[in-house]
């Protein structure tokens, strides 16, 4: 028999400070599974050698092993707040606190070394389990627009993808985020976000997307797959945002890009009450330039929109240029 569609999954264990390790998967989660887990074995087929035939090609040597997963998440489930902090880890770590209602924390962009963890993930349906570990993120988008479901993408690299059996998990009910959760407000430094006022009737769209620095490197050391991640590269990113063309639009955007004036960034979305009280929320704050303004850049149902990118920067004071907080249920990454 065929595999089945509603039998296909996508769950993890978090391997700590173990990188490389494999370890039993603890969680699902719930992305789109088509085309997610990708293997490439980087055969070479030695088409310059010279053969005395017109095909040159009679064998492939295998060079390498590289693992690609794309986390993408379906249209009408978008990302739930429980599993943010899977994400949000990379690059530098998240910390949790409380309870039953479990604040996340994290901080990007600074000058401290990462101690983000790495993943064993599980992939499959009921015909096969596969598995790779040392999974970890080298791209995170979160992006929204009024009428629908908050989405998120990563792109994972990962080590050796192995045919394996399925770790038995019990399926969760996550509370996903609807995009109309989502409010916008400015300030002139982070410190200022947490007193910053919402602007009400304006954003119709958004995205922040960065890169988290880590990298996997390869070695001659007898072995195929790469011998380790480091977080070598930079955070680097843009925010964009599609809002009204209003007075607002023209100070906020137009006139600080072209002053190039620092801004500071803080989408919110606050969702269901948790029980003890304490709502489901999610905040994310940058620091950013305005370099692409485009006034009237779109309409939306008669209304003129502004449509702008900012570069995310680093800022001293803050000593971050990405942070924020995640309120949800999940207790740990291994959990």
């Amino acid at each position: 028999m065929a595999g089945t569609r509603a039998l296909s999954y996508f769950q993890i264990g978090n391997e700590g400070a173990s990188r490389g390790t494999p370890v039993a998967a603890t969680r699902q989660l719930y992305p789109d599974v088509s085309s997610a887990f990708n293997v490439d074995w980087g055969y070479t087929f030695h088409e310059g050698r010279v053969s005395a035939t017109r095909t040159p090609i009679s064998y492939g040597t295998r060079q390498y092993e590289r693992v690609e997963i794309n986390y993408r998440t379906p249209d009408d489930t978008g990302i739930s707040f429980d599993e943010l902090p899977f994400l949000l880890q990379f690059p530098a770590g998240i910390t949790p606190s409380g309870s039953t209602a479990i604040t996340w924390a994290f901080s990007n962009g600074g000058t401290a070394s990462g101690t983000a963890s790495s993943y064993t993930i599980e992939f499959g349906d009921d015909v096969q389990n596969f598995e790779a570990e040392y999974a970890m993120a080298s791209r995170i988008r979160l992006s929204g627009d009024a009428d629908g479901m908050t989405q998120a993408e990563a792109d994972f690299f990962a080590r050796q993808a192995t045919k394996s059996t399925k770790t038995t998990l019990s399926p969760l009910s996550p509370v996903s985020i609807p995009s109309y959760l989502w409010t916008v407000a400015f300030g002139t430094a982070f410190a200022a976000l947490d007193a910053a006022t919402a602007v009400p009737n304006f954003l119709r769209e958004w995205e922040l997307e960065y890169t988290t620095g880590w990298m996997p490197h390869m070695y001659a050391d007898g072995l195929d797959y790469f011998g380790q991640a480091l977080e070598s590269g930079h955070v680097m990113g843009n925010v964009r945002l599609v809002v009204d063309s209003n007075s607002t639009a023209v100070s906020q955007f137009y006139d600080k890009g072209a002053a190039g004036t620092t801004d500071f960034v803080r989408l919110e979305a606050t969702g269901a009450t948790i029980a003890g009280g304490t709502a489901y929320s999610a905040i994310l704050e940058t620091a950013v330039v305005w370099d692409n303004v485009t006034p009237l850049g779109s309409e939306i149902d008669g209304e003129n929109t502004y449509e702008v990118e900012g570069t995310i920067i680093y800022d001293a004071t803050g000593g971050q240029s990405i942070g924020g907080t995640v309120v949800c249920t999940t207790t740990g990454l291994g959990a």
